[in-house]
């Protein structure tokens, strides 16, 4: 599983994206951050726009922590870590499951292991195996 530290760390990205959304993402390799993004309601990118079209969302272009996290990537990566931070002082854990444009996005970029947090603290799913 994933040591607390770096689960505090993607709670602080979260915590610094400039977007409405308070939403961070980690990407790791082995268990060490390769790659740190948060969301951007302000910036789109051309991948983006690609895999919200093929998932038939094609409004979703502004830029997601995920996919953020995807281009920023230059080396192999084995998870990502998603936080979403709400409530009255932004300071409570939401759910930040990925949404179907950066689930296609994770799946096609091999990245097998997800956690994401939830309102009740940090869950893990294993997918396309």
């Amino acid at each position: 599983m994933i040591d607390r530290p770096i689960l505090d760390l993607a709670i602080k990205v979260a915590e610094s994206s400039p977007s409405r959304k308070l939403v961070g993402a980690l990407l790791l390799h082995k268990n060490k951050v390769v790659v740190q993004a948060v969301n951007l309601d302000t910036k789109t990118h051309p991948t983006q726009a690609k895999y919200a079209k093929r998932v038939g969302r094609k409004q979703k272009i502004y830029l997601h922590a995920e996919i953020a996290a995807l281009v920023k990537c230059r080396s192999q990566c084995d998870t990502i870590i998603v936080v979403r931070l709400g409530g009255h002082g932004h300071d409570e854990l939401r759910n930040a499951k990925p949404c179907p444009v950066c689930a296609l996005a994770l799946k096609e970029a091999g990245i097998n292991n997800i956690v994401y947090s939830t309102d009740q603290g940090f869950t893990y799913q294993y997918k396309y195996p």
